[in-house]
């Protein structure tokens, strides 16, 4: 129907201001379809479904809301995939996370910048001291994972008897993946803990023994892929089995590798150049490049016109995303392999350059364009400014007895 993109628009149609209740959009209703029903007034159809379709959308809370903020465009995308991104819920949970991110992101910044100049001895603080930005980052997360646990286990608690079956078995499998989390958390703090009293000389282990907690860490992933993977491989067909396990194991085991090299050249037990302590990270870039030529190649081969467009301009996004990404990947790991060999001095701040441009461009679309272009999606309401009295769900109203 035309003139419904002004989120004020339903509003006139039943002659009601937005702070309009419940009560008194029931009785606008009532009022104007009786005037304007085709029966009465056979040249009224047109607007009796306006007024009718201005009643549906207003006596519903939950399309009201959505309305309110959004107009027409979030009635429209009510149903479909974006959907979630027009719940008002959603939007307050999107901007909590991007809060959090953004938080994360800085303390991330300081802390490189830190790192650099301790590094580069333009300081001489305690490497306690330099790792004061990743022990907040470390306090936020442990509050946020207990947060979520606790939400967890409300929304359990609030759920029907009837499923109690259910209910238990879902219980399990979230109690065990709650605890799960939280041992990744303290094997993640220990290790933080064991590398900076051993870089302040308060502990003379090598560096293998450091690096316990976190083969620990990958252990227990392991054994958590494990699990999945031989539940749910049976219903795969067998020639699907290695490409499966693959998946499923090939980048724990690369990032397993690249730790103990790097842990076994710092100890000297094995001499080698930094470059080829690196090869596993080289090796992610490689499978991920041919993941995307393969995938492109599957595209161009299916018989839909329509899909193998899309997928094929989906497949090339992807690619150049990659290539920026590997090259200031690659830069950062060549310039740490320099500075480790000692072949040519350069400066942490150059070798972190990578690093700064990635953390500073995740940090301006967190923390300003992407809460900006929310912002901007919900419409304009020469209103909005108005003292609104809110919308009581229909489950709290007082009705008479």
């Amino acid at each position: 129907m035309e003139g419904r993109s002004n989120n004020s628009n339903l509003y006139k149609v039943l002659g009601l201001p937005k702070t309009a209740t419940p009560i008194e959009i029931k009785k606008a209703y009532r009022k104007l379809a009786l005037k304007y029903h085709p029966d009465k007034n056979p040249n009224s159809t047109d607007k009796f479904k306006e007024i009718s379709y201005a009643y549906e959308i207003l006596s519903d809370d939950e399309k009201r809301k959505i309305y309110d903020k959004y107009g027409e465009l979030g009635l429209q995308m009510m149903g479909s995939v974006m959907s979630p991104l027009f719940d008002p819920e959603f939007e307050a949970m999107l901007f909590t996370a991007l809060l959090f991110i953004s938080m994360m992101l800085i303390l991330s910044i300081i802390f490189i910048a830190f790192l650099t100049i301790r590094i580069d001895r333009i300081v001489e603080w305690p490497w306690r001291v330099v790792w004061i930005p990743a022990w907040i980052m470390n306090i936020i997360t442990l509050y946020r994972l207990v947060r979520l646990i606790i939400s967890n286990n409300k929304q359990e608690d609030e759920k029907l008897d009837d499923e109690e079956k259910k209910l238990i078995e879902s219980k399990s499998k979230k109690r065990m993946a709650q605890i799960t989390w939280i041992l990744y958390y303290l094997l993640l703090l220990l290790f933080q803990i064991f590398i900076v009293l051993r870089l302040d000389n308060q502990i003379d282990w090598t560096v293998c023994k450091v690096f316990v907690p976190y083969f620990i860490l990958e252990g227990v992933r392991c054994l958590g892929i494990s699990l999945i993977t031989f539940s749910v491989i049976s219903s795969f067909e067998k020639r699907h089995w290695p490409y499966y396990i693959f998946e499923q194991y090939w980048f724990i085991a690369l990032r397993f590798c690249t730790f103990l090299l790097i842990a076994l050249r710092i100890d000297h037990i094995i001499q080698c150049s930094w470059a080829i302590v690196f090869i596993p990270l080289y090796l992610v870039g490689l499978k991920l490049a041919v993941e995307l030529v393969y995938r492109y190649y599957t595209y161009s081969v299916l018989p839909q016109p329509e899909m193998a467009h899309q997928g094929k301009i989906t497949v090339i996004f992807g690619m150049i995303l990659f290539v920026i990404m590997g090259i200031l990947a690659y830069a950062l790991i060549g310039l740490i392999a320099n500075r480790l060999d000692g072949y040519v001095f350069v400066r942490m701040s150059n070798v972190f350059v990578p690093l700064f441009i990635v953390f500073s461009f995740s940090l301006c679309c967190s923390g300003c364009c992407l809460p900006c272009l929310l912002k901007l999606s919900t419409t304009s309401d020469p209103e909005e400014f108005e003292t609104l009295q809110p919308i009581v769900s229909s489950k709290k109203r007082i009705t008479a007895s």
